[in-house]
This record gives C-alpha cells, structure tokens and sequence, in this order.
C-alpha cells in the first residue's frame, strides 16, 4: 500500500473507488476506498486493484459500501425511502432506531447516518415532522382533545408532545388549534 492509497483510504475518497479495492485480514472483507466503516489499522490492509483478485484471495464484500455493487449511491438511496416509508407507516407507534434497524434488518447507527446524509435530518427529526403534521390536521378537525391526538400520532405524553409541537410551529397546540 502506498501513501496516495492510504490517505484515499483514511479519507473515504470517493475519487479512487474502482481504481483499487482494499481488504482487511482482521474482518475477512474487502471495501471501497469511499467505506464509511471504521478506519482500519493498516497492518490489516492489503490492497487489491479488481474485486475477482479480492475474491480469489478469500475475502468477501463490505455489507457497507457493497463493492461488488457499481451503485452504492443506489443502495443508499434505497435503504433511505425503505426508513422513510417505515417512518410514513408506523408513526403512530413507539418507535425507535433500534425499532427501524430490527425491521429493516440494518445497524440503525448506518441507517441514522444514511438517512441524515439523504434528508439532512435524523429519522428522529423526521418522525416528529411527520406527528406535527399529522396533528395539525387532527387539531383542525376539533372534535378530539389534545391529550388524544397526543395519542394517536405516537407521543406517549402530552408534555413531550406540546414541547415538540410548539418547537416545530412556534406555538402550542390550544393556540394553534385557535387561530386555524
């Protein structure tokens, strides 16, 4: 491994994926120069310039960065509408990372930098958008109390609820559900 080679890799340069591959003795995997997993020791680092000689060498592809797939923007992408629309279908329940990673079979600290680095927010920004929203068109409506629409868009209290409420449009819940 040469020096030009070590810096790409110690700074995800997405510039040098595909003119080398680098694999890691310690976990058995070979990665894109562009990986975003830890930043390997490189006594553990062997360096390879196409996937076959990293294959026939033994070691297997990064779940992370997919080397054997052309598209990693593509399966970012992908694991960012399958959070997004996980988020859309179960705002209404107790929901944490940990909650999303189990259903969507992924390590919620990827799926949190992923999502952030797709949208610019964290799931957890994300979902209370998504409650606020819902609440505003239930608070509209009028006929359930605020402790109810609380509820059933997923707060499970009424203070967590009007505190994030009122950070996301300025005002409380009673207050909004006045003027509109």
């Amino acid at each position: 491994m040469d020096n030009t080679q070590w810096k790409a890799i110690f700074s995800c340069d997405s510039r040098y994926d595909g003119k080398f591959f680098y694999a890691l003795s310690s976990t058995g995997t070979f990665c894109k120069p562009s990986c975003s997993s830890r930043t390997p020791n490189p006594k553990n680092v062997r360096i390879f310039y196409n996937e076959e000689a990293a294959r026939s060498s033994g070691f297997r592809p990064c779940q992370r960065c997919r080397p054997d797939h052309a598209d990693w923007e593509g399966l970012k992408r992908e694991l960012f509408v399958k959070t997004k629309k996980y988020i859309l279908h179960h705002y209404d329940q107790k929901l944490t990372l940990k909650d999303i990673g189990d259903a969507l079979e992924k390590n919620p600290y990827y799926i949190q930098r992923t999502f952030k680095e797709m949208m610019g927010i964290s799931p957890l920004q994300f979902l209370h958008d998504v409650r606020i929203e819902k609440s505003k068109g239930l608070l509209k409506e009028g006929h359930l109390s605020t402790t109810q629409i609380s509820f059933d868009v997923g707060f499970s209290s009424l203070s967590h609820f009007s505190k994030v409420f009122k950070e996301k449009t300025g005002m409380t819940p009673k207050r909004y559900r006045e003027v509109n």
